[in-house]
């Protein structure tokens, strides 16, 4: 049985999201792994890496919402919106921990965001922080995220810390920005920490740093079940005479009616994603994805 499943890595600041994949690549001895989202090169914590037949559930570990918790500076803003950038403004604005709660909270709930041109968002099949790197700025479009929760941590102006949990696509060093604007004032990402994606946790995460240093056996162990990534769906226990059909492609009758995507299990199995369609008044059921190996 070939492996599959997802790794919680720890990612440390300094090493990108790709370098991570390549670790994990060369101590598990397979080509079939990616990551769930690009984490920033100055930011560390949570990466998932899905390995073998779980890369086909990235994308539904990508919708996952996340926590981060970051440290930011008022009174300075950087062109890459963090520490490494270089200094664009300044503001010797004083502002109080009143103050910042009230404005920090406002964020509350769905906002806009223009992504920042220091990102690995693509625009006409272009990075744009390849783009920026060559000095070329251009038009992003404002996206809708959810900001769940916010809270504060720490102040000791001009030094603030916080924890923010939101929805896919949010960009915090955007946020620190932003917060910093609506205070009439600038504000940067000093540190940034992703502490958790969907249920996979930082306190249960393997360091990237260790991942060449931990036997393969003991690796594979830590590899978490694929349908981790799809809690979001709804369970169907499927009798297992109807086991062949199903991984065979083939429609099965059933008396549920089920919206969207379903997980299917055979005696505690995951077995893999289907879907329910109605045809001349009755209900069949067939495999959208297969994730079962003999």
């Amino acid at each position: 049985m070939s492996l599959k499943g997802i790794l919680n890595i720890d990612k440390e600041k300094g090493i990108s999201s790709a370098r991570v994949v390549s670790l994990v690549r060369r101590a598990l001895d397979m080509k079939k792994v990616g990551h769930t989202g690009t984490l920033d090169l100055e930011a560390s914590g949570v990466l998932p890496i899905v390995v073998g037949k779980a890369t086909r559930v990235s994308d539904y570990m990508m919708t996952k919402d996340k926590v981060y918790k970051t440290d930011l500076i008022l009174g300075i803003r950087t062109d890459t919106l963090d520490a490494a950038g270089e200094v664009t403004a300044r503001s010797d604005k004083p502002i109080n921990k009143d103050e910042f709660i009230k404005v920090m909270e406002s964020f509350k709930g769905q906002i806009e965001q223009i992504p920042p041109m220091y990102s690995a968002l693509k625009v006409g099949g272009k990075k744009l922080y390849d783009l920026a790197r060559e000095g070329i700025e251009i038009e992003r479009k404002i996206r809708k995220v959810k900001i769940y929760d916010i809270k504060l941590l720490s102040f000791d102006f001009p030094k603030a810390s916080i924890e923010v949990t939101c929805s896919k696509g949010t960009y915090i060093r955007t946020l620190v920005d932003d917060i910093g604007i609506r205070l009439g004032t600038f504000a940067h990402v000093e540190n940034l920490e992703r502490s958790r994606v969907g249920k996979l946790d930082i306190k249960d995460s393997i360091k990237s740093a260790d991942i060449l240093e931990i036997p393969k056996e003991e690796l594979i162990k830590k590899l978490i079940p694929l349908d981790i990534a799809l809690d979001h769906l709804e369970i169907l226990d499927i009798d297992k005479k109807y086991l062949e059909n199903l991984i065979n492609g083939q429609k099965i009758l059933t008396n549920k009616q089920i919206d969207g995507e379903i997980r299917i299990y055979i005696d505690n199995d995951f077995i893999g994603l289907a879907k329910i369609a109605s045809e001349d008044g009755r209900n069949f059921l067939k495999m959208e994805k297969v994730f079962y190996e003999r």
